[in-house]
């Protein structure tokens, strides 16, 4: 027959990554973090060329990959709606399943805040994490980020202040640093609805895998892959 919908997709395989779930809501648990790891899988693909387009002063074809990537974080942050259709005694029913495993956990996610720029090296000494799974953040970490290629072509430019290029009007680099900002605060809705939908579930209580919960992830509200971006706003 060749080449199916479902062959070619892997469905019957992809299915089967889902266990029968112990509980009614545990399913759409499952499903909606499986899928999460599926858009940062595409996320992180994006993102990879986008840095190597920058690198090569390719800014328009790098800003229809980051354009990309903002739709892509739109999605998952719609898919906390999802997860709000679900009740904290529903989710209760089956947190305990989870024991050690958290979503602080997730090596795509840290590898989507290396490859942008933001680098934690201490993260690398987390117990749970596997060893491909370190092997792929050590070069995360080794690996030029978006910001490095963003500063590198400022650097090509002339550019020794970001500011200049705020106030310099309508260029290929002003479009540029404006969907990076742009990418930068989708990452940051993202975290916000994240938080709100662990309060939702869980209120204040600690978090799976040893995490304070909310409180941890609202820590992380002011982390910025772009912080001279935001900065320049308030000296202009």
């Amino acid at each position: 027959m060749g080449v199916t919908y479902s062959s070619y997709l892997r469905v019957e395989e992809l299915l089967a990554l889902q266990q029968e779930p112990r509980a009614h809501d545990e399913l759409l648990f499952v499903v909606l973090h499986q899928s999460h790891e599926l858009w940062f899988k595409l996320a992180l693909h994006e993102l990879d060329e986008a840095t190597s387009l920058i690198a090569t002063d390719r800014f328009p074809e790098a800003e229809t990959r980051l354009r990309r990537i903002v739709t892509v974080m739109r999605q998952l942050i719609a898919q906390w709606d999802v997860l709000g259709t679900m009740s904290p005694a529903g989710y209760l029913e089956f947190r305990h399943v989870l024991e050690g495993g958290s979503g602080f956990q997730s090596a795509q996610f840290r590898e989507l805040e290396f490859a942008s720029g933001r680098k934690d090296a201490s993260y690398l000494s987390s117990p749970w994490l596997s060893d491909a799974e370190l092997a792929r953040l050590q070069r995360r970490l080794d690996a030029p980020s978006l910001a490095d290629a963003f500063h590198e072509a400022l650097a090509r430019a002339g550019v020794s202040d970001v500011l200049d290029v705020l106030r310099a009007g309508p260029s290929l680099l002003t479009m540029l640093a404006e969907t990076l900002l742009d990418y930068d605060e989708a990452v940051g809705h993202w975290r916000h609805r994240h938080v709100l939908a662990v309060e939702r579930q869980i209120g204040l209580k600690p978090g799976t895998g040893g995490s304070s919960g909310a409180a941890y992830l609202r820590s992380t509200l002011t982390h910025r892959f772009f912080p001279e971006l935001w900065e320049a706003r308030t000296r202009l």
